[in-house]
């Protein structure tokens, strides 16, 4: 795994055209992105699993299904850098491992390009609806001398919030954290929302007052824009505020709020599962995702779209109460959740749907990175990005195309949210830490899964004999440490993956 041979960089500072693609040969992109869904949730990668997902499974069919592929972090906002920038988080800065008391490092280096910044200069159109997960900067919409922090401080609409439109949108639905908080909100029967949520439409509030939305309606607002954006792009609807150019395609990214706590699905999806609110809330989300395939066929889009479904990290801890009260496992297979550096912590679903290129109802064991979309991205269009962008991307597209499946990628550096690291090398992972555990497991879980106790100061694990991560063989693989332990040193001095 020393090299890649589809890494698609130049030298150059400048993004330069490596080969003549035309407009009408760039496919429309409907990137999905969950927020703490699981590995095992969805039926097609755990025929266990409690919660129907009819739609998910419906596009696993269609296209490749991918078995080991992971996200840059094991948490939200983190996660979210990585995707867009092809670049891991904790390059970013001290803080750049967690979201941070103000996700003071992982917001977007202004000039960096992005997903977005990427194929908008490539001629599409550019959308991103639901979570943005990365820092707002508030303080610019304060007024002057006024201190951030109550509604009274903010100068809208004669200023706008710093956010998404920075970095290459053209056009943005983003349900937000508003920082510093204006208010809280309760759900009966769940724990207190930890933060406002508001939503921001071309960076300002669609109610000015500032009133914290009504939870229950982010993800199915936030669905439907999905669905409205479509129907306005083939000229079955007008809104001038999607700033859409119709001779492009476009690149839609829906963020889903969901299933992030707090679980709140809409009354007609209540009971559909056999996991209780949460089940429910990935019941609905996958209606809507069926919205969405639907809308596609319907508007004759299908055929020249890429449709991606991934999710930003594993399940969050709660899933060891599912686990108790429903006999639902959302990490599948795996040992770790949410913020833990474990395999279900940052192994994560993801399918590709792209009719004509990717053989349908196919399974695709590679081990790849979702910083890798970058790069993938960049090739799909004929553009090549520079030497000092995506600096841990590597163009995946080899493996979408049935006669070329080659794809030597260097290894894969794990995190949790303690700032403890690790490295992915074919089967090997290897902690430099005594735990990658920041929400350890409980100890019936543990005897459950058979994890056996030890005391090092690292870890190491062979996925291939172990894929639950329960015996500890760095004792038995001295010299397999060793070698794991330099080139993860190696990797992050170096500030590259190349």
């Amino acid at each position: 795994m020393a090299s890649c041979k589809n890494a698609s960089k130049t030298d150059s500072k400048d993004l330069t055209t490596k080969k003549e693609v035309t407009a009408l040969d760039k496919p429309n992109i409907l990137f999905i992105y969950m927020d703490d869904m699981g590995y095992g949730d969805p039926q097609c990668y755990n025929p266990e699993s409690l919660i129907p997902t009819p739609n998910i499974d419906k596009l696993a069919k269609q296209g490749m299904r991918f078995t080991d592929a992971h996200t840059a972090a094991p948490i939200c906002g983190p996660s979210r850098y990585g995707l867009l920038t092809g670049r891991y988080p904790w390059r970013r800065g001290p803080n750049g491992h967690g979201n941070g008391g103000k996700f003071d490092d992982v917001g977007i280096e202004s000039g960096r390009l992005t997903l977005a910044s990427l194929l908008k200069k490539n001629g599409y159109n550019t959308a991103q609806l639901g979570k943005w997960g990365l820092s707002h900067n508030y303080s610019d919409a304060v007024k002057p001398g006024k201190k951030p922090g109550t509604k009274e401080a903010y100068d809208f609409p004669n200023k706008k919030l710093s956010g998404p439109q920075l970095f290459g949108f053209d056009y943005t639905w983003t349900d937000t954290h508003l920082y510093p908080k204006i208010g809280h909100d309760t759900i009966r029967g769940m724990d207190p929302i930890s933060d406002s949520k508001l939503v921001f439409e071309n960076s300002l509030p669609l109610n000015p007052s500032l009133e914290v939305e009504n939870p229950y309606n982010l993800l199915p607002n936030s669905g439907n824009k999905v669905i409205e954006y479509m129907e306005v792009y083939v000229g079955k609807k007008e809104n001038p505020k999607f700033n859409q150019d119709k001779s492009k395609p476009f690149f839609i990214y829906w963020d889903s709020v969901g299933p992030h706590a707090p679980y709140v699905p809409l009354e007609q999806f209540q009971g559909k599962s056999k996991v209780g609110r949460y089940g429910d809330y990935v019941y609905e989300i996958d209606y809507f995702i069926g919205k969405m395939l639907d809308k596609l066929e319907e508007l004759k889009l299908a055929d020249n779209t890429i449709v991606i479904f991934s999710s930003d990290n594993g399940p969050d801890k709660y899933t060891y109460e599912r686990i108790k009260d429903f006999k639902h496992y959302s990490l599948g297979k795996w040992r770790g959740v949410k913020r833990d550096a474990w395999e279900g912590g940052n192994r994560t679903p993801f399918i590709v749907r792209w009719p004509g290129n990717v053989e349908a109802n196919t399974v695709n064991n590679t081990t790849f990175c979702l910083t890798d979309m970058m790069a993938t991205f960049a090739e799909i269009v004929g553009d090549t990005i520079p030497e000092n962008v995506g600096e841990d991307s590597f163009s995946m597209l080899s493996l979408l195309k049935p006669t070329t499946n080659e794809f030597n990628r260097p290894p894969i550096i794990y995190h949790n949210t303690k700032r403890k690291m690790g490295i992915r090398a074919d089967d090997w992972v290897y902690m430099d830490a005594p735990s990658g555990a920041v929400e350890e497991d409980p100890e019936w879980f543990k005897k459950e899964r058979g994890v056996i106790p030890h005391n090092q100061e690292v870890e190491l694990f062979n996925l291939s004999e172990d894929p639950q991560q329960t015996k500890n063989v760095a004792i038995e693989y001295p010299e397999k440490v060793k070698e794991l332990k330099k080139t993860l040193d190696d990797m992050i001095e170096k500030g590259n993956s190349h």
